[in-house]
């Protein structure tokens, strides 16, 4: 093989199955580092491969063909689940994906981002991150399950471990946090009512994780951006695109309740429910708004300044 070539490889635990584009069959080889760089010296110099995003399977992938000069596309499963769809992929099935997502890179490539590599600090924090949301998740289901029928002294000490090993992992965020170069950043945003440590943390890590040019992309990366809906004369319901980050969107969410308690923030949320906007619409909206801000943040070295925005959206603070 001496041209360059357009891979697509459907990744899981134990197996990678690779495709590539204008050729028939497909190749099975496993999700070891030896195993893929014994394929990648096979693999055409200046190569796109592409593979769908998963909890972390395909990261071994992703960093070994970077780091053999090749692009690399990391896929939202569900854009390429609705382009198998749109090309009238019947079936699924490992070899049915693998082509279709050398498809999907051969024909939309030019609209595609290429995997932006992880620094070795933001690697530590994207690890951390993922350790924090998957202790949250376990506690609140542990919480749902053992709390269904009221408290329940028996499983005290599992809740309290559970809720330390949170602890643990905040600080751990924290500690890194402040150590890091982003560190003035991280305290500015805490100035933000509504923002505490774990979230600030959040933020600072996805704000730095890509070349974003406008706020408009970051709101994007939040997936809090409005998604229209219309079709000649019809104005449709926006709903949010959903499209970013869920961890992400989420801690933007968490914040926006507390910011719809705080002094700044209570008029706003009066204004939206007097317009007969539901609740979650509302803090939707005030999520949107913090990102904004945030965004603005990470270009000055200004900490939040609450009679600004007072003046800025009407509100009278001494009120």
């Amino acid at each position: 093989m001496s041209q360059a070539g357009i891979f697509g490889v459907d990744v899981d635990k134990a197996r990678l199955v690779v495709a590539r584009y204008g050729a028939e069959g497909t190749e099975s080889i496993d999700n070891r580092a030896a195993a893929i760089r014994a394929w990648l010296t096979r693999v055409p110099a200046g190569s796109r491969i592409g593979a769908e995003s998963t909890s972390r399977y395909h990261e071994t992938l992703v960093r070994l063909a970077q780091a053999a000069n090749h692009t690399v596309f990391v896929l939202n499963p569900r854009d390429v689940r609705h382009y198998a769809k749109g090309i009238g992929r019947r079936g699924k099935t490992d070899r049915v994906d693998a082509a279709v997502i050398a498809r999907y890179v051969a024909k939309e490539a030019d609209q595609l981002h290429a995997h932006v590599p992880r620094t070795d600090a933001q690697q530590v924090a994207h690890v951390l991150q993922q350790q924090r949301a998957a202790l949250q998740r376990a506690f609140s289901q542990l919480r749902q399950a053992l709390t269904a029928h009221g408290p329940t002294e028996a499983f005290r000490p599992l809740m309290d471990a559970a809720r330390q090993a949170l602890r643990q992992v905040d600080k751990r965020i924290q500690a890194q946090m402040l150590a890091s170069k982003q560190a003035a950043l991280f305290k500015r945003l805490m100035s933000v009512p509504g923002i505490g440590p774990v979230v600030a943390a959040c933020l600072v890590h996805h704000l730095h994780r890509w070349p974003l040019a406008h706020v408009d992309a970051w709101v994007a990366c939040t997936g809090l951006d409005p998604r229209p809906n219309d079709s000649g004369r019809r104005v449709g319901v926006r709903v949010l695109s959903k499209r970013g980050d869920a961890t992400l969107r989420q801690m933007l969410y968490l914040a926006a309740m507390t910011f719809a308690r705080h002094r700044l923030g209570k008029p706003l949320a009066e204004r939206y429910r007097q317009r007969r906007l539901s609740t979650t619409a509302t803090y939707n909206i005030l999520a949107r708004l913090l990102a904004r801000i945030v965004w603005s943040l990470s270009k000055t070295t200004q900490s939040f300044d609450a009679q600004r925005f007072a003046n800025d959206h009407r509100i009278d603070i001494a009120a």
